[in-house]
């Protein structure tokens, strides 16, 4: 069902004053571009006709940002199902790095340098833990995925992780398991090595002249970063692979906010619902359009960042060396990959033919004409391509 309200209803009211801010970074703008045209005439499209009654209807393209609300569910489907190959018969664990608040500017300021760090120090504090014999001694794995944000939009940058429950030896070609099956490693050492890693890296970072700050503040910084916990939370294992795909839907492919959160939309307040963690609730917040769209688009990602990575025998060079070893020891084959059909995937999931005319509930719709980009107001768009005086909907 569509939402009665989009953040491109949000982006629209201030889109003109946006787009003439000079400091706004031009990934951004081109993100409020693409939402405002996400599925318009402005991209042009597809006009589909019903063999049966002959009824049409008009598929306007996407804009295929990674930061648009409605643009994300193949790409997400089609992510978990290249994943379901990798998934092994153990149980997962979800670590959460987070930073401190003191940190947020500068990672507003030198965001790519920030979240580059936050990805490193994460892998080499699982990768340092897990080859120590002390805790592990072998070769293990880490899926990474950035987020953010908060439920509120507010700015809270941290890294969701799924982690296997052991790891691989090569010299043996098996398998082994941590002494302590319920835990992968203490918390407290996985965050005291944690923040040393991190701001080794920031403190490089610095010296390179990659983060552009006043060596007294930033000092002053790096102090009260040094007696700051770096809170990491990890959970308890999943139960199977099922689990971990079902889990990692929730947080791959995501945007701050989806348009369904969204309540009521105004020139004077833009209100939606968020889960409010400290008593597991939902609730109403409310904003001014200009707030909203701040909180929104301070999220949008430095242009080609991968905000989703894969490392240790994940990755893609060492996935070919090391996984049809662990998978012969686990007696398993791997899978050959699926490709999406977002057509299928509806029938299976929702019951319903998205290819079935709305109209006759008998004919399949298919193409018969497309669509270039136009300007101009939608219905006038759509006139220059009638065929036979065929009324075509314009709300598809």
């Amino acid at each position: 069902m569509r939402p009665q309200w989009e953040v491109a209803d949000v982006l629209h009211l201030v889109a003109e004053q946006l787009k003439e801010d000079p400091s706004l970074p031009q990934v951004v703008k081109k993100t409020i571009t693409d939402i405002l045209q996400c599925r318009t005439s402005a991209l042009g499209g597809h006009l589909l006709e019903c063999p049966n009654c002959k009824y049409t209807v008009i598929s306007y393209n996407s804009c295929r940002n990674r930061h648009c609300p409605k643009c994300q569910y193949s790409k997400r489907e089609q992510w978990l199902l290249d994943r379901s190959v990798d998934v092994l018969p153990v149980r997962y664990f979800h670590v959460v790095f987070t930073l401190p608040h003191l940190l947020n500017p500068v990672a507003k300021a030198f965001p790519r340098v920030v979240y580059h760090a936050l990805f490193h120090a994460a892998w080499m504090t699982i990768q340092t833990l897990s080859m120590d014999p002390k805790w592990l001694g072998a070769h293990s794995a880490m899926i990474a995925l950035l987020h953010t944000w908060g439920q509120n939009l507010s700015f809270h940058p941290h890294l969701h992780c799924i982690i296997p429950q052991g790891g691989f030896v090569p010299q043996l070609n098996r398998w082994v398991y941590a002494y302590h099956r319920k835990m992968l490693f203490p918390v407290r050492v996985i965050s005291a090595l944690y923040r040393r890693f991190f701001l080794d890296l920031l403190q490089q970072a610095f010296s390179n002249k990659q983060i552009l700050w006043s060596l007294t503040d930033w000092n002053t910084l790096m102090q009260k970063a040094q007696s700051k916990s770096f809170n990491v939370f990890a959970k308890l294992p999943f139960t199977g692979p099922h689990k971990v795909l079902e889990y990692l839907s929730r947080y791959s492919h995501r945007v701050a906010i989806t348009n369904q959160r969204l309540i009521h939309v105004s020139k004077e307040s833009v209100q939606f619902s968020y889960r409010d963690y400290r008593d597991n609730s939902s609730k109403t917040m409310s904003l001014n359009p200009w707030e909203f769209a701040r909180r929104f688009l301070q999220h949008v990602l430095p242009k080609g960042f991968a905000k989703i990575r894969h490392y240790g025998f994940l990755s893609n060079k060492a996935k070919e060396v090391y996984m049809p070893a662990i998978l012969a020891f686990f007696e398993r084959r791997r899978p050959a990959k699926i490709r999406f059909d977002l057509i299928e995937h509806f029938i299976n999931i929702f019951n319903t033919d998205l290819s079935i005319c709305p109209h006759c509930h008998k004919g399949k719709l298919l193409p018969i004409a497309q669509l270039p980009p136009a300007r101009g107001d939608p219905s006038c768009i759509i006139s220059r391509h009638l065929l036979n005086n065929i009324s075509i909907p314009i709300d598809f």
